[in-house]
């Protein structure tokens, strides 16, 4: 056997960050959480802008005369000087934050080169509401960011709280296991009081069905609680209201699930979540 050294230098787990970096005011909130946690953690913050021609007014109807391509070329133009734009804010909020940021410059579909530049991360970081293209296009970004990506996905709110806690939505199912085994994974909230929520109409059985959860959470040093919700309400307004009470800075949730929480990601559960959240939402499937 060879010899190893007895000492070892702690690395955090969380050694790259992707950022979507697109110049609304959504957007300068997720780098300023991005920022946060590359300090936190030590981590290459890397911030993406994507410039997609065919996301044009006219890139869906195709070019009709010479006045609408020169529009067409006019509004291209704009979008690559908005990401020029932005990715220079991204460069010098990591330059005064001491941060290693690392500018990405990509075009194409948005939500498919993030997915594909998350490969070379450990965490995505999404502005609730991701605009790259012009505002008169529907946001679907964020939406496919999350069905497609293989990295977890935290989607942020407008403002940043200052609250530290964790809350972990959990009901047993893969998503939530895979969520919360992401979670841990990526070291954040080691540092924080973890809550683990379960809802169901059955106290004991709602216990038991989380207890696995907050048996690995303690297995990897985390302080955290259970808490067997019991309510025949809806589980999105169930989970942000407890998020309030325990002082929840961030929420964890499964990507999709079963029982009262299989709305996650796909259904109305985690639109709600995303949307109306006033902390970020740490998702994955």
């Amino acid at each position: 056997m060879s010899n190893t050294s007895q000492s070892t230098t702690q690395v955090s787990p969380l050694r790259g960050v992707l950022v979507g970096v697109d110049g609304s005011v959504h957007g300068h909130v997720a780098i300023d959480l991005a920022v946060q946690l590359a300090k936190q953690h030590g981590s290459r913050l890397v911030g993406i802008d994507i410039v997609d021609e065919d996301a044009t007014q006219f890139g869906d109807y195709g070019v009709i005369d010479e006045k609408a391509e020169a529009e067409r070329k006019e509004e291209i133009q704009r979008m690559i000087q908005r990401a020029k734009q932005s990715l220079d804010v991204f460069e010098q909020r990591c330059g005064e934050a001491g941060v290693n940021g690392i500018r990405c410059r990509k075009a194409g579909d948005a939500a498919q080169q993030i997915v594909i530049e998350a490969q070379r991360c450990d965490l995505i970081v999404l502005g609730r509401e991701t605009h790259f293209y012009s505002e008169w296009r529907p946001d679907t970004i964020v939406g496919n960011v999350l069905r497609h990506a293989s990295r977890p996905v935290v989607t942020v709110p407008l403002s940043l709280p200052r609250q530290q806690n964790v809350l972990v939505a959990f009901d047993g199912s893969r998503a939530a296991g895979n969520a919360l085994f992401a979670f841990v994974a990526s070291g954040l909230g080691i540092s924080q009081k973890v809550h683990v929520v379960n809802v169901g109409s059955d106290a004991e059985l709602a216990e038991s069905v989380a207890k696995p959860a907050v048996d690995f959470l303690d297995l990897h040093g985390y302080d955290c609680a259970l808490h067997a919700v019991v309510s025949a309400g809806k589980a999105d307004k169930i989970l942000l209201d407890h998020a309030a009470k325990l002082d929840a800075g961030m929420i964890v949730a499964g990507a999709c699930g079963h029982g009262r929480l299989r709305e996650f990601i796909l259904g109305s559960v985690t639109k709600t979540l995303i949307q109306e959240s006033q902390v970020p939402v740490f998702l994955f499937h």
